[in-house]
């Protein structure tokens, strides 16, 4: 691990102590070879005050149970009916789960408590059929979950709820989505037994694309169905949720201590946007850029040289962290120069340049310039076949520009685009 790395991790500590997480297990996770692992993350977050609330859900445990029982199950996830059969299996599978979940957590030395703290309802008749045993949430109780939490315990929540006359199966997404909520916990992290996976490896997303997302028919019901709370959480007021491979070996804490992540982030508040660098970022940028200067990739600057031209440059902010750059070099006859393009090596093929890019080119279009020029030595197929830019060695550069070109010996290629409308950013 290098210093900057350990200094990444260490920035988010100060900020999480304190805070409240929901970490929602699917079943598989639970009875898959790679728990302790997830045991282990658990306890590094209790470690550094992180309060946790655990939901789990138990769809595999209540179709193990009911294959060696024969029963044949009228739904395994609590979204469908569940008949009388089906409860059965259902309390017996969690109610077993429950307790290993309890062996595990003391293992690695945290102290848990089972909560009842989920008042339910039947669902009752929905598009025609009863959905018997089936529940909806009414209430969380607030006061109670707290209350463990105040003393360093860990509430574990079933997917069961209770209306003071019948056990009812609950679905165990929406019921991490409704603590999150009730709690107004920082963070829902979900936890599947396979790697979330969306078109074009989307990771980060709002509330609306999520939604898009969880609607297309090719996509897992039990991703969908994540994506869907994830959204609706978000849009009542928890900040961000994860849904996370609980296969991969330290999956929370790789997701939760980086600005990128390893899984898909649904949010609610500003996590990445492109905004005015500033003398304050001065030192980063150049500290971040260092070694494609010294590699040729970019024009050498120094902090003088940074200082002249802040206000030509714009920072791309991922979690508060900037991890990109852009300039907009303006000269005399109306001519602009899209330089010093930098990404952060460990966010590349996140589409981050061409975003950058983007924005120097609206704030171009949006200052009158109809075209805008860039010059590069090594980036110039990215500028052609990703961006849109083509070679004109006619092109005439500024007088200003065409003299540092030469004194610098970089002989770059110019590149060159007419702007006509807006660039989707």
């Amino acid at each position: 691990m290098a210093f900057q790395d350990l200094r990444g991790i260490l920035q988010y500590v100060p900020l999480f102590r304190g805070k409240t997480f929901v970490v929602a297990l699917d079943g598989g996770v639970i009875s898959g070879d790679s728990f302790p692992n997830v045991l282990l993350d658990l306890a590094v977050l209790h470690s550094l005050s992180i309060r946790v609330v655990l939901v789990h859900g138990a769809r595999d445990q209540i179709r193990s149970l009911a294959r060696r029982r024969s029963v044949t199950l009228t739904n395994d996830d609590g979204t469908g009916p569940t008949d009388e059969a089906t409860l059965e299996v259902s309390v017996d599978a969690i109610s077993r789960l429950t307790s290993d979940l309890h062996r595990d957590l003391t293992s690695v030395g945290l102290r848990a408590a089972t909560a009842n703290a989920v008042k339910a309802h039947p669902a009752g008749v929905i598009d025609g059929v009863e959905f018997e045993s089936t529940g909806r949430i009414d209430k969380i109780d607030v006061e109670s979950l707290d209350s463990f939490l105040r003393e360093g315990i860990i509430p574990v929540l079933s997917p069961l709820g209770y209306d003071g006359r019948a056990t009812l199966r609950m679905n165990s997404d929406e019921m991490a989505m409704e603590v999150g909520i009730a709690l107004k916990v920082e963070k829902i992290l979900y936890l599947g037994d396979e790697e979330p996976l969306l078109a074009d490896n989307l990771r980060q997303l709002g509330p609306a694309a999520a939604l898009r997302n969880a609607s297309l028919p090719s996509l897992d019901p039990g991703l969908a169905s994540k994506l869907r709370y994830a959204a609706r959480a978000c849009e009542r007021g928890v900040p961000r949720v994860h849904l996370l491979d609980g296969v991969l070996e330290e999956v929370l804490l790789a997701e939760l201590f980086s600005n990128e992540g390893v899984g898909v982030m649904v949010h609610g508040d500003d996590y990445r946007h492109a905004r005015p660098a500033t003398e304050a970022d001065i030192p980063e940028l150049l500290s971040m850029m260092r070694h494609s200067m010294e590699d040729g990739e970019l024009l050498v600057r120094d902090r003088e040289t940074m200082l002249r031209e802040i206000d030509d440059f714009q920072v791309l902010e991922v979690d508060g962290n900037a991890v990109a750059c852009v300039a907009l070099h303006r000269f005399e006859a109306n001519s602009a120069e899209v330089a010093c393009l930098f990404v952060k090596r460990d966010h590349e093929g996140r589409g981050y340049g061409g975003h950058m890019v983007a924005e120097a080119e609206n704030r171009a279009f949006r200052e009158g310039h109809e075209k805008v020029f860039a010059l590069s030595t090594q980036a110039y197929r990215f500028f052609e076949e990703k961006l849109g830019y083509v070679e004109d060695a006619g092109f005439c550069l500024p007088p200003a520009r065409e003299a540092s070109l030469e004194a610098s010996g970089r002989n770059g290629k110019v590149l060159v685009k007419r702007l006509g409308t807006p660039t989707a950013s």
